[in-house]
């Protein structure tokens, strides 16, 4: 009996098994990566193709270049990272090419074959790229490039020097993305063997090992530590942070690792025409752990963003934390709503994090200047330390940063400003500061001074619009994007005033109006849903007494066929017409970055069925759960959510209970659920447009 037992419980599936590294890594598809990594770790180790991609590879692309060991998921322009690139070789050849079907990844894992036989393995710790590469008898010297030019965004210097017979030690400064700023990390690339002479190539690196393969397969490993401290620190990374030459134990504490974080979700009752999102799901959940990246050493010591000469201990701090950065919070802001509910210990170092920046004069808007890591841009993080707080997940004297938060705000007027207004509004009434409130509250209504209440839609109807200066524009250009919005047109940015939505009905008229331009967006498909700015805008039905239209279009997007007209840089040559998420390498719509993360907990939370439309206020609203069952493990209990009847078809509430009691309102505030609880709901494939739909079940809004 106890062995039937164990052959049972040994079948059951892991979590990790659902992930799916390879997801949108062909071409312009999300421009993600499928190398090894761990959750908010410095180290991402993944292959670099010919055909690069934001962040070094391209699924369809089968020359390698080498794996380097950071990079930034799915951002911009040509990404940023790719330092400290390794490459197995017979002889100094600067490419080989990939035998695609035996490339294989998972969560902390990396394995493929090239052509000429060699095999890579690749797995990490938090600071440290573990490489096993397994040779072929071969009569050509058995070579390993270390090329320290490369950076994705653009190198600016690196320098090198052997320090044993085993060890090559140095420094690479790159870009961030866009050409903004710079980071610079330290590394060092420790070999379990001492090699037979080092040639210089430019700034590359030929390590040989000419006798390796002659007479027998030979097995090189290498470790390569990175530290943004020092050198120092980056061989001690390879001592410390991940020691010894067991290559498989590493891997499987990477697979023990992530098999806990994405496990603190589960999901019951799957079907199988649910079996895809569901590996979706899990695919989205773990691309939302890798960025911020820890840039502390493992024993306590970090470089501050903006202070490159700094070294800090945390252990000498108010209290000792871990130090994060890397951020795209342009991007991913609301993505820190879902870390508030699985990993509320490692949010508030992180926020911590984002106080000791602001602790001073502010910081620019995108990366520039000095920063440990790669990284994009800045706006929002405001947002993210309001809503920390609020939960109560992080204690700090928020007057010690509160100028810089003030003097960070940045945007555009019309209505990116107002929103962050509003969140200096929040932290000035937790500060007690009564003229600023005032201040502030006016600014976060701001919006409605560049309203143009006739402004005409493309199609010639009076909607009213945000313009530029809130006066009239050709009604030619409405649809256009970036005619009047950064990587988007009037339509969308139209909604975007998360902290009031019932003042942006006001402007309209009454919220009836409001809802029905809300619900022509939707149909006539003028939708992104390729980009950030108008995420949340199917869950503003719930807003305007519509719910059940916030749950359908809340689900459509997520698994539906969907006409897609508009990247974020302008209008499709033709309306592509598919699934804006699939479970495949060309996976993200084209165009489709995923942003750090931010797509992939747009879809973690649209399943989910709660979204954080007003990211920096503690509540979620309401959707259609795409499962029947799942469970949150949370800090403190479990947070259940059961969908009866739930199903591709049934997106539909008929009827919704907060732990045994009915529930009228259409959110849940953090209060509610942060000591877990149960969110019971009946599905149907019919509306219930009595749910939710008087004024009392909205959620809040300045102006309520």
């Amino acid at each position: 009996m106890l062995i039937l037992i164990f052959f049972a419980v040994s079948l059951q599936a892991r979590v990790i098994d659902y992930v799916d590294v390879f997801v949108g890594t062909e071409a312009d598809h999300g421009q993600m990566y499928p190398g090894a990594a761990l959750p908010f770790g410095l180290v991402k180790l993944s292959p670099d193709t010919s055909s690069k991609g934001h962040a070094g590879y391209d699924y369809s692309c089968r020359e390698i270049k080498g794996f380097s060991h950071t990079r930034l998921g799915g951002v911009g322009c040509s990404g940023a990272g790719g330092s400290v690139r390794i490459k197995p070789s017979f002889g100094m050849k600067t490419a080989d090419t990939l035998d695609k079907s035996s490339e294989k990844a998972w969560p902390g894992f990396y394995s493929a074959c090239f052509e000429n036989g060699i095999k890579t393995e690749l797995t990490v710790s938090y600071r440290v790229g573990f490489h096993r590469y397994t040779f072929p008898v071969s009569k050509e010297d058995v070579c390993i490039l270390i090329d320290l030019s490369q950076s994705y965004a653009g190198s600016i210097d690196s320098g090198w020097e052997k320090i044993a017979s085993d060890t090559i030690a140095g420094f690479t400064k790159g870009k961030n993305v866009c050409g903004n700023g710079f980071y610079k990390l330290y590394f060092a690339v420790k070999f379990d063997q001492c090699f037979d002479g080092i040639e210089r190539s430019g700034k590359s690196l030929w390590s040989r090992f000419p006798s390796a393969s002659k007479d027998r397969d030979a097995v090189i490993k290498l470790k390569v530590g990175i530290s943004p401290v020092s050198v120092e620190k980056a061989v001690m990374e390879c001592r410390k942070d991940l020691p010894g030459w067991d290559f498989q134990a590493p891997r499987e504490n990477a697979e023990k690792i992530w098999e806990e974080k994405l496990g603190k979700v589960e999901i019951f009752g799957v079907s199988g025409e649910l079996e895809e999102f569901r590996d979706l799901f899990y695919t989205c959940l773990y691309r939302s752990y890798l960025l911020p990246h820890n840039v502390t050493s493992s024993d306590g010591f970090y470089r501050p963003a903006g202070k490159q000469q700094t070294i800090r201990k945390t252990a000498n701090q108010s209290r000792s934390f871990d130090y994060y950065s890397g951020w795209s919070s342009w991007d991913d802001y609301r993505k820190y709503s879902l870390v508030s509910l699985l990993e509320p210990d490692i949010l508030s170092d992180i926020v911590l994090s984002a106080l000791d920046m602001f602790a001073g004069e502010g910081i620019p808007a995108w990366a520039e200047g000095y920063w440990p890591s790669p990284s994009v841009r800045n706006e929002f993080i405001n947002t993210i330390i309001l809503d920390t707080i609020q939960k109560g997940l992080v204690e700090y004297d928020l007057e010690k940063a509160y100028s810089g938060i003030i003097s960070s705000i940045d945007g555009n007027e019309q209505v990116e400003k107002p929103y962050q207004y509003y969140i200096a509004m929040k932290i000035a009434e937790i500060l007690e500061k009564k003229q600023d409130i005032q201040k502030f509250r006016k600014k976060a209504l701001s919006y409605k001074d560049f309203w143009a209440e006739s402004q005409e839609d493309g199609e010639g109807n009076v909607r009213g619009f945000f313009t530029p200066d809130g006066e009239i524009v050709p009604k030619e250009s409405v649809n256009k994007v970036d005619a009047h919005f950064y990587e988007g047109s009037l339509w969308h940015y139209r909604f975007f005033v998360p902290h009031d939505i019932y003042g942006l009905a006001s402007l309209r008229g009454v919220g009836e109006k409001l809802a029905d331009d809300l619900e022509y967006y939707f149909n006539s498909w003028k939708h992104m849903a390729l980009n950030e700015p108008p995420l949340a805008y199917p869950f503003l039905f719930n807003f305007l007494g519509r719910p059940y239209q916030t749950q359908y279009w809340s689900r459509v997007y997520i698994t539906d066929t969907v006409m897609s007209r508009y990247h974020n840089h302008g209008k499709f040559d033709s309306p592509v017409i598919r699934r804006v998420y699939k479970k495949q390498p060309a996976g993200w719509l084209e165009t489709m970055d995923d942003d750090t993360g931010a797509m992939s907990s747009h879809f973690v939370f649209s399943a989910m069925g709660l979204f954080p439309v007003c990211m920096g206020e503690p509540y979620y609203v309401i959707g259609s759960p795409l499962f029947p069952k799942m469970v949150l493990h949370m800090k403190n209990g479990d947070l259940v959510i059961e969908a009866e009847n739930a199903s591709l078809s049934n997106k539909y509430i008929q009827s919704v209970s907060w732990n045994g009691k009915d529930l009228a309102n259409t959110w849940l505030s953090y209060e509610q659920i942060k000591q877990g609880g149960k969110l019971d709901m009946v599905m149907s494939d019919t509306p219930n447009m009595q749910w939710g739909s008087d004024n009392s079940a909205a959620p809040p809004s300045l102006s309520k």
